[in-house]
């Protein structure tokens, strides 16, 4: 259902308009020129037309106002279009009829025949449509902008719900795989778990300050990315590597939505075999224009429960707050994904 518009901020044009239809109406209907008055009274005169216009002019608006919801509950144009004329027409007959006769019949002792007063109802109207055209031209427009505002905030929310929605599946699915590592080191090796501990707090923190963030700095994620990788090295070992190559950019002046290294560096160790002897090396390349994440292909040859989120998770991210996608290219021997980052 729509709203009631709120009224428009016209008085500049009332103030303008208002004593201008009056003077017109006065001279067109032929009484200035019937009337062999003094200047005092043709002032008179043309102030009382100012204020018949003034009635008019404020009635038809408020009827206008009005009743525009209950019009706008009229789908069918051709059908809508005829009551909003004929509702213009007959306030504005009503308040020309009532105040010219007044006027004639007061002030001027009837002197102007039933078909004279007539004439000058007729100009009235006649500027009241057009008037009345000039105000549904307004209202239609803040109609348009008043829907594109709630159609943009409508967006943004469903946006934001959607963007909280996948921020609160990371966080889960990074304890949950963090755990199972302390779980393994601690059985395996204290001295390494207590480090891991260590590095996981500082990983965490990062998580807490900026899960709520669209982008952070591509520097800070960098940084993350380094200290997670670290907590996996501890675990793998030389099983493990990871390289970062960075081109002659300053890494403060670029955006990037926070945990997008960490979900790849993540993909490549979930899907693919590597040991010492045959070890998995990450290859981070960082350019003007985006990141390029490559790991050789080395795939398992069992199927692993996934919770599904990884590579669409960080898509539909990117979706949503670069509204760009990431670029996933992979052949036999090598997987690439490409990330586009935003310059701050």
């Amino acid at each position: 259902m729509k709203e009631r518009p709120q009224p428009i901020n016209d008085g500049f044009f009332r103030w303008v308009g208002i004593p201008v239809v009056g003077m017109l109406v006065f001279y067109l209907s032929g009484f200035a020129s019937q009337l062999n008055s003094s200047t005092d009274e043709r002032v008179l005169n043309i102030f009382y037309f100012s204020c018949i216009s003034f009635c008019v002019w404020n009635g038809s608006a408020l009827g206008h106002y009005l009743v525009r919801k209950q019009l706008s509950a009229v789908r069918k144009i051709y059908y809508r279009l005829p009551l909003r004329y004929a509702l213009t027409i007959a306030i504005s007959m009503l308040i020309a009829y009532i105040t010219l006769y007044a006027w004639n019949h007061f002030l001027q002792n009837d002197q102007f025949s039933p078909g004279q007063l007539y004439r000058s109802q007729l100009i009235m109207t006649a500027i009241s449509v057009f008037i009345s055209n000039i105000y549904e031209i307004v209202y239609l427009n803040k109609e348009r902008e008043s829907d594109i505002v709630k159609m943009e905030r409508s967006e943004k929310l469903k946006v934001q719900a959607q963007l909280d929605a996948l921020k609160s599946q990371i966080d889960p699915h990074f304890i949950f795989n963090s755990l199972n590592t302390l779980s393994y080191l601690i059985s395996t090796d204290q001295n390494n778990a207590k480090l891991f501990n260590d590095t996981l707090a500082k990983v965490y923190r990062y998580i807490l300050l900026n899960k709520e963030k669209d982008v952070v700095q591509l520097k800070e994620e960098v940084e993350f990315a380094s200290n997670y990788f670290y907590l996996l090295k501890i675990r793998y070992q030389s099983g493990l590597s990871m390289v970062i190559k960075m081109d002659d950019i300053v890494t403060e002046d670029y955006l990037i939505p926070p945990l997008s290294l960490q979900a790849l560096i993540e993909n490549a160790i979930k899907h693919n075999h590597f040991s010492d002897k045959i070890p998995l090396t990450i290859e981070i390349t960082i350019a003007e224009q985006e990141i390029q994440v490559v790991n050789r292909k080395n795939l398992k040859k069992f199927d692993i429960q996934s919770s599904k989120i990884g590579l669409a998770n960080l898509n539909e991210r990117y979706s949503l707050i670069v509204n760009r996608h990431i670029t996933i290219l992979q052949n036999p021997e090598r997987f690439t994904v490409l990330l586009p980052i935003l310059k701050s």
